[in-house]
């Protein structure tokens, strides 16, 4: 798939250049740098926060930001899937691509906290994908029964 080959195996965007003596060796990647700088980290080619609320992708076209849903093949089978996604271009000098993305994270959480359900069996909220119904999550439908697993 597209977004699961590595960094260094794509172009990323045009160099930039840094002061500091580590965006002088060969391969800094100063995107990568302010992305982990942003307490994100890549896991099976998107670029995530700890709870997995929002996400990033990199390609030669640029950042592509939004909120993570859950898709699901089967009731087995869930993957993470990108909403409302807004496109940044990534050769920007750094100070602004770091305000871009700041603000496409920030807009991304918003969407996503406007789409949350509240589940009538346990109260908790959830994203669209994690819901079995309008009013069940995924869960308490496995534990009821609504669901063989």
């Amino acid at each position: 798939m597209w977004w699961s080959t590595s960094l260094s195996e794509r172009p990323v965007g045009t160099p930039r250049t840094g002061t500091g003596e580590a965006e002088q060796q060969p391969g800094f990647d100063q995107t990568e740098a302010l992305l982990l700088e942003l307490d994100l980290s890549p896991v099976a080619g998107i670029w995530s926060d700890a709870v997995q609320t929002v996400g990033i992708v990199r390609s030669a076209a640029g950042l592509f930001v939004g909120w993570l849903d859950v898709g699901w093949l089967t009731p087995e089978d869930p993957f993470s899937e990108m909403r409302d996604v807004a496109h940044i271009v990534e050769r920007v000098p750094l100070d602004q691509l770091e305000r871009d993305l700041r603000f496409a994270i920030s807009e991304a959480e918003n969407v996503r906290a406007d789409h949350l359900r509240e589940c009538e069996r346990c109260c908790e909220h959830f994203v669209p994908g994690q819901m079995y119904g309008a009013a069940c999550c995924h869960s308490c439908a496995v534990r009821d029964g609504d669901i063989a697993c």
